[in-house]
């Protein structure tokens, strides 16, 4: 299917758009959420997820693809205004940069019809842009939205029966983790699970990275910006993942490197070789989740932008070994681990040391800079709404150049990497031999 079809108009009909409250009023006491310190600083940015359900039995009880679509949308509602009673500052709007006026205004939510089966979508050669057709047109990764909404759903059936169910949430409210908590309490509550289930997320607001310290933001500083990237999904299958790992477990001396470890530092040696006309140092900055970090430990259900970051530098040929970007690397996972995440928290830090010099953060123009968000461990393939587990799971082109997203592959049969650089240099990035060594055949 050429790019020319996927953006015709007549391939996308919106049958309907509503707005979706929660089923129950949040209580007054519950009506201002305050933003942390982390989530002033982030933009309105939403984070997107789509995910792909090729399989969708219809019911005996529906006479035509119209009808089944109406079912499929009223189930989804149903259960999302659900959840919202319990994510209710996902179905509120921003008052200003440091507040959530939970004031149940709802998610938006759209009923599409695709003219084209999944497959050409799944199958298309560049598979990382045709995936964006599941989604309202402009709104992943943006940094605003005309409408306020922080959850924006949108469900897809295709021509063939399959169906598609897009999400972007805001990040303001909460990070990757956060996200991944309420589509399976959303999925669960739609396959009729919701008897004696009880939603139980923790919205931590300012109470840990609170902005007394630093003073509030006024305006955030992180926003994204797509207009220079072009995303490319790279896989790496278990096998060759295992056989990888035991070679740099012998090389570097890091006892069982894992999955992320040895393909992040891959990933970096390649694309440093991909711009090596640009600067001669080059950083990598981990996004790292630290619920588990905090004394004591934050639960999994810990709703926010729980955060913080390591960096691997590389300034000499011999950094770029991959054994040595390995060692580095658990390294600076062991330091994290015995840090303060409050007081000695690196993003903190970075942030507030960019404020004190007028600049943003991680922007320095003698070094390239490169970002990776792991969300490996996150369980997405398991967002079953009843239709079994997803054909796939997407996040579009974003949030900026230079950024690296891994992902579970198909629960387990590997890990998923979606690389996002400057066109010049993906194109070169794509080519090399040592990457092309440990993808799926």
């Amino acid at each position: 299917m050429a790019f020319a079809l996927l953006s015709s108009p007549s391939l996308v009909s919106i049958c309907d758009k509503t707005f979706i409250k929660p089923s129950s009023p949040t209580p007054p006491t519950l009506r201002y959420h305050k933003l942390s310190f982390f989530d002033q600083f982030i933009g309105h940015i939403y984070i997107p997820f789509a995910f792909f359900y090729p399989k969708v039995q219809q019911r005996e009880e529906s006479n035509n693809s119209h009808n089944e679509l109406s079912h499929i949308a009223h189930l989804l509602q149903t259960s999302l205004s659900q959840t919202l009673a319990s994510y209710y500052p996902y179905a509120g709007k921003l008052r200003d940069n440091s507040t959530v006026d939970c004031n149940d205004m709802g998610a938006e939510f759209s009923i599409v019809q695709i003219k084209c089966h999944m497959s050409e979508i799944l199958d298309h050669s560049d598979a990382s842009h045709a995936e964006s057709i599941v989604f309202p047109k402009d709104l992943p990764w943006a940094n605003n939205y005309e409408g306020g909404n922080l959850l924006i759903a949108q469900v897809c059936k295709f021509d063939c029966g399959g169906i598609a169910i897009s999400v972007c949430l805001s990040h303001k409210i909460g990070d990757g983790c956060s996200v991944i908590n309420l589509l399976n309490d959303w999925s669960r509550i739609t396959c009729g699970h919701n008897t004696n289930i009880t939603l139980a997320p923790r919205f931590v607001g300012d109470s840990i990275f609170s902005t007394q310290k630093y003073g509030p933001l006024i305006a955030p500083l992180m926003e994204s910006n797509v207009s220079e990237c072009v995303q490319k999904r790279f896989i790496f299958p278990t096998a060759k993942l295992d056989a990888f790992r035991a070679k740099v477990a012998a090389e570097s001396g890091v006892e069982n490197p894992t999955e992320t470890e040895v393909v992040s530092a891959l990933l970096f040696k390649c694309v440093i070789k991909a711009a090596s006309n640009t600067t001669t140092t080059s950083k990598l900055v981990h996004y790292l989740d630290v619920r588990t970090m905090m004394t004591p430990p934050l639960p999994r259900s810990a709703i926010g932008n729980i955060l913080s970051v390591l960096s691997t530098i590389a300034t000499k040929e011999q950094d770029i070994e991959i054994p040595t970007l390995v060692r580095n690397l658990r390294k600076g996972v062991e330091v994290a681990y015995k840090k303060d995440q409050v007081e000695q928290n690196e993003f903190i830090l970075e942030i507030v040391e960019s404020i004190r010099k007028g600049k943003i953060p991680f922007d320095d123009e003698n070094c390239s800079m490169y970002f990776c968000c792991n969300l490996f461990k996150y369980p997405y393939y398991n967002v079953d709404f009843g239709w079994g587990k997803p054909e796939r799971v997407s996040i579009p082109n974003g949030p900026f150049k230079n950024f690296f997203f891994f992902m579970d592959y198909q629960n387990g049969r590997g890990l998923e990497a979606r690389v996002m650089l400057k066109k010049q240099h993906m194109s070169e990035f794509e080519r090399d031999e040592e990457l092309l060594h440990q993808l799926i055949d």
